[in-house]
Formats: structure tokens, sequence, C-alpha cells
């Protein structure tokens, strides 16, 4: 009698997410109060964190935070009060001149022009409004601010704000180890890293819907002020505050705008400058702003961030519209975890047919189909160069195969073992980042199956593991970047308080994340040679100071990029080094690899912690074992383990799997 296999914790969350999203349907009218002292709780969380490590208690650190965040919105409404009073109270005035506009201006262009004849009794609306305007202007805005209040209080309820925010914020570290207590011990180590991707896409996002509003606030501000509008900017800012409600923001500062426009301005011109701004301000904020800041730093593609605004919106209002992102965010990481348990499923693989019988290793879960290549034999091309990692053949005079083979090299060896897939898993990586940041640099890839370049009978050799390049002139340095202090850099700062050259900060630990990324060159090795850490200075004398700063820049620009990415994917990229050529031009082109795990040293970001040296996605175990066999760390190698060739493969998949998706 077989087993029940346990319930998939991807499945799990999923169904747990719909049983949500059916909750906040039904329960939208009421939830709105709830949901925003839950996120603003989340929010204040690493603060009040902060405050326990300082000797405050959790009680006096959360009065402390809801107090100052208080006084902070206070504050706001008293600077923000007498301008708009005064604003307010100033086109109130001109609204009588407004009504003369109408009835001179657009009532005889709208007859003339459609044959509409209105003919309204405007001019006791007129005394009045004047009347008004003159006696109790002062009294205008409290109106306005009551009745705003009165709406705003039926929506969110501003009072139970507050002491939701209180009582989850005192008790959230308390919540969240009950809800962790209760998840299976087999699964705590997924759930944990689910989580933390969570958390860490949800943050994002949160910064980034900061970033659009301030952006926003700033362009209408600036453009209307510009252009000479009264009132630019209080619209201006009311614009972009309010950007978080699609439409809400862009229609109510379209509307002021006009109608201080009509107001201001003596011909039409004035009215269509004010409509090309906000025109403009909601094609950059819809198709530029939102998706790219906000969708890019949470990883979501900018038709699912434009997709997921109206569809929650139209699904639970106004409640839909503050979860619309956040919850994409949060649902994009339980479809890739989905995504992941389906290609490593008995379906996606085939091995559900009767009598079907998988040879690979239940931890190589992706679909490599081809044997493990320890050596590529390519006869229809000649061989150029064979690398630790790579064969290199020529095609024709200008191109270049690369073969990237399952060849692992540790302490600079070649070890005699390949991993089966390492290959196919450096090459579409590589490939991932070659294409994803195309912007800093280009690359020598070329858009070239390489199944075309060499005999039928070989093709097996290059399918998912090769690429076709343009043939450059490759620079004898590695730019390394550094971005935490760990491997031969942690050993150097603990004798010198520098890396490679760079002084650094006194106090740091083992696998602290530096202020700043740091640039160490080194010198390219041959096989079975070491590489040799260079100071900058030692690199511009060998290529040109100019060649030298631009190499620096550019991989610091890509670093930095490619970092910031791979976090909302749960990776933390330590350090990584790339390789440079020059074009027939003398233009700087990216070569050989890009950011994999025989690059770069990733580690997940849900076990990082300060102080230890953090698991990585790529050959530690190897390393590891070889530690502990006595090994000299001269060639040749030691054959390796079964037990350790699946795990290192297991890990390169991983890494592979996280990045693309």
């Amino acid at each position: 009698m077989t087993t029940p296999r346990p319930f998939s914790l991807p499945w799990l969350a999923l169904s747990l997410l719909l049983i949500a999203g059916g909750l906040i349907y039904l329960l939208g009218p009421i939830l709105t109060p709830f949901l925003a002292g839950a996120l603003l709780a989340y929010m204040f969380d690493p603060l009040v964190d902060r405050l326990e490590t300082h000797g405050w208690s959790r009680v006096s650190g959360t009065v402390a935070v809801i107090v100052l965040a208080g006084l902070a919105v206070f504050g706001l409404i008293l600077i923000a009060q007498p301008l708009f009073q005064g604003q307010f109270a100033e086109l109130s005035q001109r609204l009588p001149t407004f009504l003369d506009l109408l009835q001179t201006r657009f009532l005889p262009w709208l007859q003339q022009t459609f044959g509409i004849t209105i003919a309204p009794n405007l001019d006791a609306l007129k005394g009045w409004m004047t009347e008004q305007a003159t006696e109790n202007s002062d009294s205008w805005l409290p109106s306005v601010q009551t009745g705003a209040l009165a709406v705003l209080g039926v929506m969110v309820n501003l009072l139970l704000i507050p002491v939701v925010m209180f009582y989850l914020l005192k008790d959230w570290d308390v919540m969240v180890a009950r809800v962790a207590a209760l998840v299976p011990r087999p699964w705590m180590g997924t759930a944990t890293r689910v989580a933390r991707a969570m958390d860490a896409v949800v943050g994002e996002f949160m910064r980034g819907q900061l970033a659009v509003m301030t952006l926003l606030a700033l362009y209408h501000a600036v453009a209307l002020w510009v252009l000479g509008l009264d009132y630019a900017l209080p619209i201006g800012i009311l614009t972009g505050l309010l950007s978080f409600v699609p439409f809400l923001g862009i229609g109510l500062g379209l509307t002021l705008a006009l109608l201080v426009a009509l107001l201001q301005f003596a011909d039409w011109s004035g009215v269509a400058w004010v409509a090309g701004i906000f025109l403009v301000g909601q094609l950059l904020e819809g198709y530029v702003i939102t998706p790219r800041i906000v969708g890019e730093r949470v990883g979501l593609h900018p038709v699912a961030v434009i997709f997921a605004l109206a569809a929650f919106g139209q699904l639970f209002g106004f409640v839909g519209v503050l979860l619309a992102v956040p919850l994409a965010a949060v649902l994009l990481v339980v479809l890739r975890e989905l995504r992941g348990v389906y290609q490593q499923s008995d379906l996606y693989r085939g091995s559900y047919n009767a009598g079907f019988s998988d040879p690979a290793s239940s931890a190589m879960s992706a679909p490599f189909l081809g044997q493990p290549l320890l050596e590529s034999r390519i006869a229809s091309l000649p061989l150029v160069h064979k690398g630790k990692v790579r064969d290199i053949y020529a095609v024709g005079d200008d191109r270049l195969l690369i073969v990237t083979t399952d060849r692992l090299s540790a302490f600079d060896v070649v070890m005699p073992t390949p991993i089966p897939g390492k290959g196919e898993v450096l090459t579409r990586v590589s490939a991932f980042w070659f294409d994803k940041l195309k912007a800093i640099i280009p690359s020598q890839a070329l858009d070239v199956a390489p199944e075309s370049v060499v005999a039928a009978s070989e093709r097996d050799q290059v399918t998912g593991r090769a690429i076709v390049v343009k043939k450059l002139k490759a620079l004898p340095v590695e730019a390394i970047v550094r971005g935490y202090l760990v491997g031969s850099g942690w050993k150097e700062y603990q004798a010198s308080q520098s890396v490679c050259g760079v002084c650094l900060p006194a106090g740091l630990r083992q696998a602290d994340r530096l202020p700043q990324p740091i640039f160490t060159p080194s010198t390219k090795a041959a096989v079975g040679a070491h590489d040799e850490n260079i100071a900058f200075e030692q690199m511009a004398t060998l290529i040109g100071a100019d060649l030298a700063t631009q190499i620096r820049d550019v991989s610091l620009a890509l670093y930095q990029a490619a970092a910031e990415y791979a976090l909302t994917r749960g990776i933390i990229i330590a350090d990584t080094k790339f390789e440079f050529g020059l074009d027939e031009a003398g233009q700087l082109v990216w070569i050989d690899e890009a950011l994999t795990p025989d690059s770069s040293r990733f580690w997940p970001a849900d076990q990082y912690q300060p102080g230890s040296n953090p698991p990585s996605f790529d050959k530690q175990f190897v390393r590891d074992w070889l530690e502990a066999s006595g090994w000299n760390k001269q060639a040749p190698g030691p054959e390796l383990p079964p037990e350790i060739v699946a795990r290192t493969a297991a890990k390169y998949n991983e890494a592979m799997m996280r990045l693309l998706g």
C-alpha cells in the first residue's frame, strides 16, 4: 500500500490565496481600515524592531512610532492648509469670471459649431457667488474639508486605522512566529524562502510606489509652473499623491487645472497646453513610470502591472486598488514555486508513462536531455582554445562557437567528473543576462543557432549549451566586483582592513554588505594557473587608463543592476567577475559568461546572516568535500562522489530556476 503524498506547499499557498481573494471580495466594504492598518504595521515593523535593539520595549516602541507618524501627518496638514485655503479663496473669487467666460465665449461657440442652444440664467448665480466669495471666502475650505473628511471617514474609518495598527504592530513578531509554528516541519525551509521572497517583492513595491508618487507630483508641479498656471504646486501635489488610485490623481488634477486655465488664460492655447501636460503625465505614469519603477522592482512585466491595477480595481473596488500590485507580486512568487514543482513533476519530464525509467538523479529537476559532456569533439570546426569549462571553435574568420561543457574547476583545477546539466545552466543564465543588461553594454552573442554551424552528427554536443559569437580581441584582465565581504576579500580585510588596495571601514564582519560595491581586477590565468589580484593602477598600466576606467564603471553598473534584480528572485549576488573584449572599432564588448553560478557567488537571501559564510548556489559542495578529502589542490583532481555531483547539479539548477522564473 502506497503512502499518500503530502499536499504540496505551493498548491496549498495558491489555495489559501484563492480563499483570501474570495473573502476580500465579500468583505471589501469593511476591510479598508484593517488593510490600511496592517499595511502601516508592516511598513513600520522594521523601525520598531530597531528601537527594540536600543532597549525600548515593544509597546513603547509601537506607541512612539505611531505618535511620530501621526505628528508627521498632522504637520503636513498644518503646512498644506494655509496654502490650499488661500488658493481656494482666490479661486472662489474667480468663479464669477468663469461664468462670464462660459456665457460670452463657450455657449456661443457651442451654438455656432454644433447648433446647440443653452440659455441659462447666470446673473442670479453670479451675484450670489460674488457675495459669497467676498464675505465668506475663509469658510470655503472648512466646508470642503468637512465634506471630504466625511466621505473619507465612510471609506476608511480613520479612527480605526491607528487602533488596528497599534495592536498589529505590537504583536507583529508574535503573530509571525505563531504562523511559522503552524508550518509542517518538512516544509519549513521552503515556506521561509517563499515568505522572504514575498517580503522582498512587497518591500520593493512600496519603495517603488513612493517613487512613482514623488515623480508624478514633481512632474506635474514643475510642468504647470513652467506653463505659468496658477496653483501649479497644490494641483501637482494632489495629482502625485492620489496617483496610487488609477485615474483618480490624473482625473482630479486635470479637472482643477483645466478650470484654472479657463479662468486664467485669454485664449484656448493655455487650456490645450494643460491638457497636453496631463496627457503626457498619464502616458508616463501608465506606460513608463509605474510599470518600470514598480513592475521591474517586483519582477512583474509592465503589462502585468497595468492588468493588475485594472483587474483588482474591478473585482474589489478601492480595496483592490490598494492591494493590486502587492498581491500580484506575491502571486508571482507563488507561481514561480508552482512552475518549479511542475518542471520537477512526472508530467513535465515524461515519467508518468507506464514503464518509463528516468536514469537521471532526482536532484536534477531541469529537463537536461543530453548526456554529461566532459569534453566536446567538434571535428567539423577547428579548435581554437580549450578553457577550464568552455571549448572554443572557429566559425569562418569572424565568428566563434563557444561550447560550455559540464566540466567543473575548483581551486583552479579541472575535476575529472562532470556535473550533469551544468553547461546548459551556464549557457541559459548567460543568455538571460546578456539580453537583460544589453542597455548597459552589448555582448558578443549573435542570433545564430549553434546547430547550424556544425555537422548533423555533432548537433547533440551544442544543443542548449553553445552560442555563436563575434570574434573579438579579449582583454587580459578579469573585472571583479565585490558587494559583500567574503572569501579571499575577508581574509585580506582581517589582515589589512582593505581588499585589493581598497580601504574599508573598521568593524565589518564576514559576509557583511559593503557600503558600496568595490572593483578589484585580476589577471586572467591560463588553465592550471592561479588568477592574481592586481590594483586598479596596475590594470591601467596594463591596458590603458581610459579603457581601465571604462571597464570599472561598466562592471559596477552591471553588478548594481543585476544585484537589484536578483534580490527580487531571492538571490544575493555577493561578488562576480566579468570579461571584456574590443571589437574592430575599439568598442568595449561583454564576452565569455555573464553572472553565472561559476563566475559569481550567489547566496539564498533567506539564509543570509552576516557574521558567517552563507551557503551558495554553486560548487560549494565540491569545495567542501575537496577540503575534507585531504587533496593537495594540485592537478589532477580526484573523482567526485555521486552524491556530491547530484547536490551540486541541483544547486546550479535552482539558481537558474530562481533567476529565469
